[in-house]
C-alpha cells in the first residue's frame, strides 16, 4: 500500500529514533580495561579446561549481546512499519465505497429534482380537480380528472424510480457497512498478538534486569580473583541472555504475525 509521503517520513524517523534508543539502552555488557586484565589473570591462573570454557563463555557472552541489539533493531523497524500500515489499512476501511455511495446518493438528488416539476404539476392538477369538483363542474371536473390519471402514471414511475435510487443507496451502505466489518474483524486478530508481544516484551525486561544484576556479581568475582565464582556468574549471565533472547525472538516472530494480517486484509479489501 502507497503512504502519503509525510506519513511515510514521521514513521521513518521514529523506527530510526526508536531502534538507535533501543541499541544505546541495550548497551552491551563488557568489561573495563581494569575488569578485563583482571578476569585474563583469573583466565591465565586457571586449570586448561576452566579457562577455556571462561574466554568460551565470554566471547559467547558477547556474541548473544549483539543478537540481541540486532533483534532490538529488526523489532522496532518491523512495529513501526506494522503500526503504519495498520494505521492507513483502518483509513482505508473508513472510506470503503465512499465515492460509490456518494455518487448514489447524488444521482437520488438529481433524480428527485429532475421529477419536481412533475410533482409540482400534480399536486396542482388534483387542487383544480378539487376546486372543480367543489364548484360542481362536471365538464371541468371530467377533463382534470383525465389530466390527474395521466400524470398519476408518470408519478408513480417517477415514484418507483427515485424509490430504486433510493434502495440502491441503502445496499451500498449495507454492503460497506458489512465490508468494513469483515475487515475490522480480519485487524482485530491482531489483539491477542498484541497481548502476546506485551507479555514477551515484560518478560525480557524482567530478565534483563537479572542480567544486570548478576554483571554486577561478575564484576565483584572477577575484582576478586574469583575463578569458580567468575565461572558461575558468567554461566548465569549466558542463561539470562539466552532467555531475553528467546522472549525478543517471540516478540520478532509475533510482528511478522501482525504483518501478515494486515496483508491479509489488504487483499480482502482489493477484492472488493
Amino acid at each position: 500500500m502507497k503512504a502519503p509521503f509525510m506519513l511515510r517520513i514521521v514513521c521513518l524517523v521514529l523506527a530510526l529514533s526508536l531502534a538507535g534508543s533501543a541499541a544505546a539502552s541495550a548497551a552491551p555488557f563488557e568489561f573495563s580495561a581494569t575488569a578485563k586484565k583482571s578476569f585474563d589473570k583469573i583466565v591465565d591462573n586457571a586449570k586448561a579446561s576452566a579457562a577455556t570454557q571462561l574466554k568460551k563463555n565470554y566471547a559467547e557472552l558477547q556474541t548473544l549481546q549483539k543478537q540481541d541489539i540486532g533483534l532490538d533493531t529488526k523489532i522496532s523497524a518491523l512495529r513501526y512499519k506494522n503500526q503504519e500500515n495498520d494505521t492507513l489499512m483502518r483509513k482505508r476501511i473508513k472510506d470503503i465505497d465512499k465515492s460509490k455511495i456518494a455518487s448514489l446518493a447524488g444521482d437520488v438528488a438529481k433524480t428527485k429534482q429532475r421529477y419536481k416539476p412533475l410533482f409540482d404539476l400534480y399536486d396542482t392538477q388534483r387542487s383544480q380537480l378539487s376546486l372543480a369538483k367543489a364548484a360542481k363542474n362536471k365538464e371541468l371536473t371530467s377533463i382534470i380528472n383525465v389530466k390527474v390519471e395521466v400524470t398519476k402514471i408518470a408519478v408513480q414511475a417517477a415514484k418507483k424510480d427515485i424509490s430504486a435510487k433510493e434502495a440502491a443507496v441503502k445496499k451500498a451502505k449495507s454492503d460497506a457497512t458489512a465490508k468494513t466489518k469483515a475487515l475490522r474483524d480480519i485487524l482485530d486478530a491482531n489483539k491477542a498478538t498484541e497481548s502476546r508481544i506485551k507479555a514477551a516484551k515484560s518478560a525480557a525486561s524482567q530478565t534483563k534486569k537479572l542480567f544486570t544484576a548478576e554483571s554486577k556479581v561478575l564484576l565483584q568475582t572477577v575484582r576478586s580473583g574469583d575463578t569458580s565464582g567468575t565461572s558461575a556468574s558468567l554461566s548465569r549471565m549466558l542463561v539470562h541472555i539466552r532467555q531475553i533472547l528467546i522472549n525478543k525472538t517471540n516478540m520478532h516472530y509475533y510482528e511478522t504475525q501482525i504483518a501478515s494480517v494486515i496483508a491479509k486484509a489488504e487483499a480482502k479489501l482489493k477484492s472488493y
